[in-house]
């Protein structure tokens, strides 16, 4: 019998975690944290207990309470709960991206259990991890599965696929069980740079027993704004070449094929990019040359001698400057998907009043990593799978299947499914 079960991103988007069971054997699919919400316990300014971290998490139902995964040591002292910790030899967890919403457990994994994901992936989480910015818990051993090359775990067969989505080394997965093909895309759009990546995966899935597909738009009103890579990077290239001024940014650290596209046009323009340290680090890391960052490589005075020269990430805690930074006719905030990532983030309005006070207009002009709710349909009806599981969003019901294709609605919290139930 093969067994599912969902303990996050069941009516919510992130925190995915996915377990498929059979014979004794276990494929998890990624090992995420929720996105923070204005009811989480563990919010700001709150921290978990030191040395007890992972289980204040479990206690909170933060992180799953499934034996054999974590690292032992980490339980240790935990008695008011039966949890075994270390592994049983017969459990492997598969990433689909840096994403914390997808790999922020993963750091407490037991080191002995294989975890595998895409090389870029490996080489991002390494190069966060140099920067100061890796997974708590510790470093997690991450091994390179390569696309389209069948993988063999107990009973299982995975298959990992590249997808494009808005970080490198997006991958989706393909897993051959007695009941059929599960079928996971991970995160995906058809609106980046490589679109042909998830038509690939839908074409090697096509008729799979389950698809389980990420939702995040379905919750949209359908009237956002549908933009492409393309045009986001002809919207920069323009204010690069017509605006005069200083230009100010928030852009998504990890979405490095953004941010090499930027560069290449910042470089054309005569313009410079500034990054605050973290950032500065984290790009050195993953091998970009001629990184400039704020407060060692150029100070503030450098800007306001030549303030169309530059183009300045701003970090939220970095705001104050703004009493300082030359903010005279020609500048512009280019929100590009970076912090604040939208109006829910309180943040956000933070923001909005101090751009305000300088009067510096405020551009949206960024492209989000998740497909648009009518691709989402076109992939269902692609891949054309018995059944369907949409998650990752909090309107999974908004899903229609095409006819064919059955809907089954993971119930919020822990839920079994037999994917042999005919």
């Amino acid at each position: 019998m093969t067994k599912l079960r969902f303990y996050g991103g069941i009516g919510v988007i992130g925190g995915t975690k996915i377990v498929l069971e059979q014979e004794g054997w276990r494929i998890l699919l990624d090992m995420g944290l929720d996105i923070p919400e204005a009811g989480d316990l563990l919010r700001t300014p709150v921290v978990p207990r030191p040395g007890h971290e992972l289980q204040d998490m479990l206690k909170l139902g933060i992180a799953p309470m499934i034996s054999h995964v974590y690292k032992a040591e980490a339980l240790t002292g935990m008695t008011d709960m039966k949890l075994s910790g270390g592994t049983d030899g017969h459990t492997a967890l598969f990433l689909s991206h840096a994403h914390m919403d997808h790999i922020g457990l993963a750091g407490w994994v037991d080191e002995q259990i294989p975890i595998y994901a895409a090389e870029e992936t490996v080489r991002l989480m390494d190069a966060l991890e140099a920067a100061g910015e890796g997974l708590r818990g510790g470093a997690a051993r991450v091994q390179n599965l390569p696309a389209a090359q069948p993988l063999q775990f107990g009973p299982f067969r995975v298959t990992r696929y590249d997808v494009d989505h808005d970080v490198e080394g997006a991958s989706a997965y393909a897993i051959e069980t007695a009941a059929g093909v599960v079928a996971y895309t991970g995160d995906f759009r058809l609106h980046g740079r490589h679109p042909e990546k998830i038509r690939s995966f839908a074409q090697a899935v096509h008729g799979a027993r389950l698809l389980i597909t990420e939702g995040t738009t379905l919750a949209s009103d359908f009237r956002f704004t549908v933009r492409t890579e393309a045009q986001v990077d002809a919207a920069f290239a323009q204010a690069f070449a017509e605006l005069p001024g200083l230009l100010l940014t928030t852009l998504y650290p990890r979405n490095l094929e953004r941010i090499a596209a930027l560069l290449a046009l910042a470089h054309g323009a005569n313009r410079e990019f500034v990054w605050p340290p973290a950032m500065a680090k984290l790009f050195r890391n993953w091998g970009f040359e001629h990184i400039k960052s704020w407060g060692e490589d150029v100070q503030t005075a450098d800007i306001a001698q030549n303030p169309g020269h530059y183009v300045l990430q701003l970090s939220l805690s970095h705001l104050p400057e703004l009493l300082d930074l030359p903010a005279g006719p020609g500048t512009v905030f280019l929100h590009a998907n970076g912090e604040p990532l939208g109006t829910f983030d309180p943040r956000y309005s933070l923001l909005q009043d101090w751009l305000n006070m300088r009067r510096i207009p405020f551009w949206q002009v960024g492209t989000g990593g998740h497909a648009y709710p009518d691709d989402i349909h076109r992939l269902v009806e692609w891949v054309a799978p018995e059944i369907v599981m949409p998650i990752h969003s909090p309107a999974p019901e908004r899903l229609i299947p095409p006819p064919g294709t059955r809907r089954w609605m993971p119930q919020r919290g822990v839920s079994e499914y037999n994917v042999m139930q005919r």
